[in-house]
């Protein structure tokens, strides 16, 4: 419920004919009715069903919505277990507020400064440095030939060049794919890279052959056309 006056819009919560006011803290307060002593709506809504609440315990919001004051969003805790569960809780947040209020803005300038860049341009010549700077001695798998190679890098290095690799994968037929010569229809095994469409010089002249038949059938054709016109 709110009631306005002059100054401000005031809250509050009426619960067993008490009203309870929020405080500085987000939990409602109010008085008892027979001690008149403070007492937060949450607490006095547990005794009002369950009875006084035990020495050593706090009543927790299950929610942690401190508006949600209904008895089933209410159970006891320990105090220590509390205090300590709502103090890292408090550290996260905290935390997180740091961070993005003012760690990563900070950052961000930093990097952005000549200092920052400076920085960075050292760090990745040393780790550049320390990641390729060692070499080992290798044997090329294809020519026979010993090479260097970064020592990251030698695991997986095989060959001293990329055209002693392609060699390579030449000779071990790695990449032979098997389709029709485009005249006799053949089977040709070939590398899927290589420009190959013919089993044979016969075949390959054959095409040639009939493509230039082709090509006077259609110059007859077109003078034929010309002349008629």
């Amino acid at each position: 419920m709110e009631i306005k006056t002059k100054t401000q819009t005031v809250r509050w919560i009426e619960f067993d004919g008490i009203k309870f006011y929020p405080d500085k803290k987000g939990h409602w307060l109010g008085n008892r009715k027979d001690t008149k002593k403070p007492v937060r709506l949450h607490t006095y809504v547990w005794e009002f069903y369950n009875g006084p609440v035990p020495k050593g315990f706090h009543v927790h919001h299950k929610d942690h919505n401190p508006d949600n004051n209904e008895i089933e969003n209410l159970e006891l805790i320990e105090k220590s277990a509390h205090l300590s569960y709502h103090g890292n809780l408090q550290d996260k947040d905290w935390a997180r507020r740091n961070l993005s209020e003012n760690a990563r803005p900070a950052a961000s300038e930093w990097h952005k400064s000549a200092e920052g860049r400076a920085w960075h341009s050292a760090n990745a010549k040393a780790c550049a440095s320390k990641i390729f700077g060692e070499k080992v001695v290798k044997v090329c798998q294809c020519c026979g030939k010993e090479y260097e190679t970064p020592r990251v890098k030698s695991q997986a290095s095989r060959f001293c060049s990329e055209s002693c690799k392609a060699q390579w994968r030449r000779d071990a037929g790695i990449d032979n794919i098997q389709y029709p010569c485009e005249v006799c229809g053949t089977p040709i095994w070939t590398n899927k890279y290589a420009k190959k469409r013919f089993c044979s010089d016969e075949c390959r002249k054959k095409h040639n052959r009939q493509r230039w038949d082709r090509i006077l059938e259609e110059r007859r054709n077109a003078k034929n056309v010309v002349g008629n016109s």
